[in-house]
């Protein structure tokens, strides 16, 4: 089964100005990554696995990870995909994920290829592509995966191709950093290269200061907003989550998304075991019982992961659901670089 997409999206080119904006204020408050330091992987179940294949891997580009696992990369990032075992749903973000892709031109060739000479292997599926009626630069493009996840794609190599640094100062590291530099924040590049650049999701009306507050509050990250129903987190360099609250929510778009989770790396590990406990929201996932539990300290700190999926409010009311597979600095993979090859 599949679960048509949320159609009340912000759309490609305001998500972009949204996290564009958050960016160039995350380094005028600070150049330290407070709280969450870096998003490595979202983790999706996808239905068949020869279907998801094709789609991220020849489709939208991703490279297969070298490991044993179903995992494809995409610059320093991963999907982590599970293939929908009998009684399993597929996972539907209630937004989108907004990736830097290598070349936005390659995408849409082959997935127009796609969709017309393989006709009958995506009739039965929701896979579509949409052009952004705005982009007048061609350098953004959406898609919708076989099951519905929604993604808005932005060209990292017209992007370079447009950059001039403002900055005349004798220091290369000055003229990178200035703006129209390589890692220049308001860019949609991840440090420069393909990423997964932020991942908005959809939530109830008026919950969005409750989840800047939890953010803000017990993870230490730094939060724009709320403004507007809308706020962005910084979960890395250049990387956000984009909380967006959507009046046309319903219970089963909630259902579809539920299970899904990202991995995050965060620096004060002890402190946030400490207080999510105070919040009673640490959950160990019996799913991935063989990789890790966290149902003490002593537990969370043999296996370097903590997870909670409640997000609270002041009066420790769930406002959100979405697991965040926590780990601390001194983790084995913390900034791990995967195998991956542009196309």
């Amino acid at each position: 089964m599949t679960t048509p997409p949320i159609e009340n999206t912000l759309g490609a080119d305001l998500l972009k100005q949204i996290v564009l904006d958050a960016a160039e204020l995350d380094t005028q408050q600070t150049l330290d990554v407070k709280g969450i330091v870096w998003l490595e992987h979202v983790n999706l179940v996808v239905g068949d696995k020869a279907l998801a294949q094709r789609f991220y891997i020849d489709l939208l580009g991703c490279t297969p990870d070298k490991s044993a696992s179903f995992h494809v990369n995409m610059g320093q990032q991963q999907f982590h995909l599970a293939q929908a075992k009998d009684g399993e749903h597929v996972q539907v973000i209630t937004g989108s994920i907004g990736l830097a892709v290598p070349s936005i031109a390659t995408i849409q060739q082959r997935m127009e290829t796609a969709l017309q000479d393989e006709a009958d292997l995506w009739k039965d599926t929701l896979l579509q592509v949409i052009p952004c009626s705005d982009n007048n630069d061609n350098n953004m493009l959406t898609v919708i995966c076989p099951w519905g996840n929604r993604f808005h794609l932005y060209d990292c190599q017209l992007e370079a191709e447009n950059l001039t640094p403002a900055s005349n100062s004798p220091h290369k590291m000055v003229k990178l950093h200035d703006t129209g530099g390589t890692y220049d924040a308001k860019r949609m590049a991840v440090r420069g290269q393909p990423g997964i650049r932020y991942i908005e999701i959809k939530c109830r009306p008026g919950s969005t200061p409750a989840i800047a507050q939890f953010y803000q509050d017990t993870l230490a990250c730094t939060v724009t907003g709320p403004q507007e129903g809308i706020a962005c987190v910084c979960v890395g360099p250049g990387v956000h989550l984009v909380y967006t609250e959507e009046d046309q929510l319903s219970q089963a778009d909630e259902d579809a998304m539920q299970g899904v989770h990202i991995c995050i790396y965060v620096q004060d590990f002890e402190g946030l075991y400490a207080r999510l406990s105070a919040q009673n929201v640490i959950w160990t996932n019996p799913r991935f019982t063989h990789l890790d539990s966290c149902d003490t300290w002593e537990e969370a700190r043999a296996s370097r992961t903590l997870r909670f999926k409640d997000i609270k409010d002041g009066q420790k009311k769930k406002v959100l659901e979405l697991e965040h597979e926590t780990r601390p600095m001194r983790h084995g993979q913390y900034m791990k670089v995967p195998f991956y090859e542009p196309r």
